[in-house]
């Protein structure tokens, strides 16, 4: 039986070594590889989350609030001539617009693509109120008739109902704003990303 070459041995030997070595990098650079990605959508993500409100616009608001009183009935049938009340509220403040970070929801839609849902626009809140009686025009025997409360005026004027009225009119502001600071963020993690943006009506 003829024996084998010893630098057959020593090439076979290196072979194994080599193919180890060559599956032991494979498989750590693919770990790596898959690990980044994981990382990568986990900072996208939680880069995205948040608790608070996030304030895309702040809108100068400013008109007179027109209140009447009801006139005075006469054996609650008749209304009383002369006994009307009528208040004119000038008003500005600076309207505070944005969302609720809470509810922002980010989903994978391929390979380094997301989709970013936008909930609905909200009044967050005002600063720098400015309240006036610009006019009040009471009647003859408006004296019959309770006083306006010029505080709840106040009140209904400066509430969420009262002030949701104008997201319409600035909507396409709000999206752009919105688009613009969910970008922002997320490109400073990865500038390569495609994002989608939907807003809820």
């Amino acid at each position: 039986m003829k024996k084998t070459p010893w630098w057959a041995k020593a090439l076979l030997v290196l072979f194994v070594l080599l193919l180890v070595a060559g599956a032991a990098f494979a498989g750590l650079t693919a770990g790596r590889f898959l690990g980044a990605t994981e990382s990568r959508d986990t900072q996208v993500i939680r880069s995205i989350t948040t608790e608070e409100q996030v304030i895309l616009l702040t809108a100068g608001m400013a008109d007179v609030k027109t209140e009447r009183g009801e006139k005075y009935k006469l054996l609650g049938l008749f209304e009383l001539p002369g006994s009307e009340r009528a208040l004119f509220l000038r008003y500005e403040f600076d309207a505070k617009f944005g969302i609720e970070g809470k509810d922002v929801r980010i989903s994978k839609t391929g390979d380094n693509a997301y989709l970013i849902s936008i909930p609905a626009f909200t009044f967050l809140g005002y600063e720098n109120p400015d309240v006036s009686l610009a006019k009040e025009e009471n009647g003859l025997l408006s004296w019959t008739t309770p006083e306006i409360d010029k505080f709840e005026v106040i009140e209904e004027v400066l509430t969420e109902e009262g002030v949701d009225t104008h997201i319409e009119g600035i909507r396409p502001l709000l999206e752009d704003q919105a688009r613009s600071f969910y970008t922002s963020i997320i490109t400073s993690i990865d500038p390569d990303v495609t994002l989608e943006f939907e807003f809820t009506k």
